[in-house]
């Protein structure tokens, strides 16, 4: 008689099972791993983002590309409209397509994404092309919120925000609402004096601690009160960008409208109680950094 050697069916269980917890213990860190991954090309190009803005106000005083669009009858103001690509179709009729900004029309497309020129043998000119680069672009952004901004509607769960409005990051107009100046006098001009305003300010004073550019879920929350689940699936953390020219990664709590190392207002016109007001002011007592 020979000995035959082989596993009996209890130490095939064993090994199965111990298979088994490894990958249950690894799986969570090859999943981490790769959103790291994500996080880190989401800051490089929000970096991109704040270098192509400094370089914009270097060439244009300060001034950031305000677009209060008509039609319609509508007026309208976005957190889009500076750069990226087309919208969806939807906001073609949505408001009069006050909020559909082609990509020809966004004025940091020249620096994000670079300017190629043909010539057209034809006219005898040329003709100026702009490469569509998702430069702004954050690799985990699932869904859009923007809709619900003018609808109580959670149909764009199913888009992301890129394509939805053509940004994965919106320009904080958080810090321009409910000041005492009227934002639509002079046909939405009072939307540019605060931009601004609120520019120079920051350049002044606290451009490493004022988030200009936020994640859509960090976008809605502020708007409306709510902690959110971020892009990179970590309940209130988002990623920021500053107007120094950084960006970073962070815990915020969007139920208030600033932090440890972020601010989405403008501090100088908040309520500072024995302090006397200045030309513009949060008319909202509860916009505060306050702790």
């Amino acid at each position: 008689m020979k000995k035959r050697n082989a596993f009996t069916l209890i130490e095939l269980l064993v090994v199965v099972a111990i298979i088994a917890l490894l990958i249950s213990i690894l799986l969570p860190s090859l999943s981490d791993a790769k959103e790291q991954a994500k996080v880190a090309k989401c800051l490089a190009n929000l970096r991109g983002l704040m270098t192509s803005t400094v370089m914009y106000f270097n060439d244009y005083s300060e001034k950031f590309p305000f677009t209060v669009r008509s039609g319609s009858g509508n007026l309208g103001i976005c957190t889009w409209s500076y750069g990226g690509k087309t919208n969806d179709e939807y906001w073609e009729t949505d408001s009069g397509g006050v909020f559909y900004i082609p990509v020809t029309d966004r004025p940091f497309n020249e620096y994000l994404m670079g300017t190629q020129v043909e010539p057209d043998l034809t006219e005898g000119s040329v003709i100026i092309k702009r490469t569509e680069i998702p430069a702004v672009e954050c690799p985990s952004d699932r869904t859009s919120n923007q809709r619900r901004f003018n609808e109580d509607s959670l149909d764009t769960q199913s888009i992301s925000c890129y394509d939805d409005v053509g940004t994965s990051y919106h320009y904080n107009l958080h810090a321009i609402e409910d000041t005492n100046i009227d934002e639509w006098e002079n046909d939405g001009q009072g939307w540019v004096t605060l931009g601004r305003t609120l520019v120079k300010d920051t350049l002044g004073g606290f451009s490493s601690t004022f988030a200009m550019f936020l994640p859509d879920p960090m976008d809605w929350g502020l708007y409306d009160q709510i902690q959110m689940i971020g892009n990179h699936k970590k309940f209130s953390k988002f990623e920021m960008g500053y107007l120094d020219g950084h960006a970073a990664y962070k815990y915020a709590d969007t139920r208030r409208w600033c932090g440890l190392g972020w601010a989405s207002i403008n501090p100088n016109w908040a309520f500072r109680a024995g302090q006397p007001r200045g030309a513009i002011y949060y008319e909202l007592l509860t916009k505060t950094c306050n702790p």
